[in-house]
């Protein structure tokens, strides 16, 4: 029997049946199991796939259809008018409310600071950048300018500041003159008190500039610095019989301004009678502290024999002026 078994049955061979299967066809047909099951998954994967796909697609058409039957709150609908006209409305409007209340508290202050538009000018581009930025989250990404918005901003913006510094400007310089006014006023009154005595003083003006460099800063006759500009102007009234006469007088005027404490830049003084003409001009704060004897050499003396050449007295002192600066 053993015998038997053995001539049957070699080292790679089986006996089944009366048939012989080898290890290689086993093999064989495992191989080809295993890749239909593969087949078998795949096919199974992308059906899944495509059911997953038409349910997203018959999910997000369901919501789309809900969405559209449900009616929207007011703050929906703003928001999305504003996505659809773009970034731009609402700065534009916001840039409208704060501009027009910087104007009009600049237009009904006491002390209006003009150049207010001009320091929140900056507000602008900070609420159109905030735009931009809750556009981006709302929109996820997806951003529409509105060109004719930003530019009628710059516009507003641009032409608020132009005003403004205009309109400074203008109130500045009237400031400054009202002060001038003001102080000029305030010298002649104080002057007169002590000046009246002193000599003929037929008139007097005064001239003031305040702040050369425009800054506009308001002062009283107190705070009178070397920065500032004071002129007098003086017309002697009688009759000098000598240049050295005109020049004591203009000497008592120059030392009466130096005792009241008047810091004054610039004298200018004059005295016209039938036949004689003077004039002294003391430029800067050297010539002032001259004796009267130096004042009388720079008299300027005209002696007129006819009182019809006082007609041409104007026109000789320009010519003499011309002749000096050339």
């Amino acid at each position: 029997m053993n015998e038997t078994q053995n001539n049957d049955y070699n080292v790679n061979d089986q006996t089944y049946e009366g048939g012989v299967v080898t290890e290689n066809a086993v093999q064989s047909e495992i191989n080809a199991i295993s890749s239909q099951t593969t087949e078998l998954d795949q096919k199974e994967k992308q059906l899944l796939d495509a059911l997953d796909e038409i349910l997203e697609k018959r999910s997000k058409k369901y919501m789309n259809s809900e969405s559209l039957k449900r009616p929207l709150s007011s703050s929906e609908r703003l928001a999305k008018g504003i996505v659809r006209k773009g970034v731009g409305i609402i700065s534009l409007a916001l840039v409208l409310i704060l501009f027009g209340i910087v104007m009009i508290c600049c237009l009904f202050s006491p002390a209006p600071d003009y150049l207010l538009p001009l320091k929140f000018s900056p507000v602008a581009a900070i609420l159109l950048g905030i735009e931009i930025i809750v556009t981006l989250l709302i929109t996820h990404g997806h951003l529409k300018i509105n060109l004719i918005s930003v530019i009628i901003s710059a516009i507003l913006v641009g032409g608020c500041c132009t005003m403004g510094v205009v309109l400074n400007r203008s109130y500045n310089m009237d400031k400054i003159e009202y002060n001038n006014r003001t102080i000029a006023a305030e010298i002649y009154d104080r002057s007169y008190k002590e000046l009246r005595y002193l000599a003929d003083i037929e008139t007097m003006s005064i001239e003031v500039d305040l702040n050369p460099d425009g800054t506009g800063v308001t002062k009283g006759i107190d705070a009178l610095s070397a920065g500032d500009r004071v002129v007098i102007n003086v017309e002697f009234g009688g009759v000098y019989a000598s240049p050295k006469t005109f020049a004591a007088d203009c000497k008592k005027i120059i030392d009466g301004f130096r005792i009241m404490g008047i810091d004054i830049t610039d004298f200018h003084f004059a005295n016209q009678s039938s036949f004689h003409s003077y004039k002294l001009d003391i430029t800067g704060k050297y010539l002032q502290d001259y004796p009267e004897s130096r004042l009388s050499e720079l008299v300027t003396h005209i002696y007129i024999e006819d009182t019809d050449y006082l007609e041409d007295l104007e026109d000789l002192e320009n010519s003499e002026d011309l002749t000096n600066s050339d």
